[in-house]
């Protein structure tokens, strides 16, 4: 018997997350192209973890009031090494029911960290930044906060490789109005503002001459 798709997985690999009436669909199996469709298809413990994460997905999306935001890290998640390194059922299985645990665990519209919930770019004199950054953060119930942030510093001779990379990723805690992060070594300190985000200090999460810190604007 065939089984039928229609996963978020599949959904946000074929670029139809724009739409509600796309979310919904379902997919034959006959038309299953990547690795990771064929897998679902033909593993029914891997078929099932994909209606739960759907399931999951649809009810993060409506209940953290940050559609756009849980969109983009629900995208992300899927073009991530954890994800793409997969080769069979049993590595996306344990994938899938990680991500199901993280959706699971996004706050609710009302509770105090689903505030932080948004993409953030760095602005300086009104200008994004030469050398960017931006960060994502997904607001979790308990007080906590997820970042996934990436940063750049391009030298004088940047053409021959002289580019600097920085990235923060992981829960952080609301203390005293801040999100406070302490990463394996990168440390952050950040402090929600009318019209975006400010980075007051970090530590530890970037290559040479590259920093977190500055004022961020809250994109969708």
């Amino acid at each position: 018997m065939s089984h039928r798709l229609h996963s978020v997985a599949t959904l946000a690999l074929l670029g139809l997350f724009a739409g509600s009436a796309a979310q919904a669909a379902s997919f034959d199996c006959n038309k299953a192209r990547t690795p990771m469709e064929k897998a679902i298809c033909s593993d029914m413990k891997l078929s099932a973890l994909d209606d739960e994460l759907n399931a999951a997905y649809k009810a993060a999306l409506e209940r953290s009031g940050s559609k756009e935001a849980i969109r983009r890290w629900q995208r992300d998640w899927l073009k991530s090494y954890a994800v793409t390194r997969c080769k069979d059922a049993t590595c996306w299985q344990a994938q899938f029911s990680e991500r199901i645990a993280a959706l699971k665990n996004v706050a609710g519209s009302q509770e105090p960290a689903a505030r932080w919930s948004g993409h953030y770019v760095r602005y300086t004199s009104g200008r994004k930044e030469i050398d960017p950054a931006s960060i994502t953060l997904i607001g979790l119930s308990g007080n906590r906060v997820f970042a996934s942030g990436n940063a750049l510093w391009e030298g004088p001779n940047a053409a021959n490789g002289q580019v600097h990379t920085g990235e923060i990723e992981g829960i952080g805690h609301l203390k005293g109005g801040k999100a406070v992060f302490d990463l394996d070594g990168c440390s952050a300190t950040l402090a929600l503002e009318a019209q975006g985000l400010t980075v007051l200090e970090e530590s530890g999460c970037g290559g040479m001459n590259v920093s977190f810190v500055g004022n961020y604007r809250r994109e969708k």
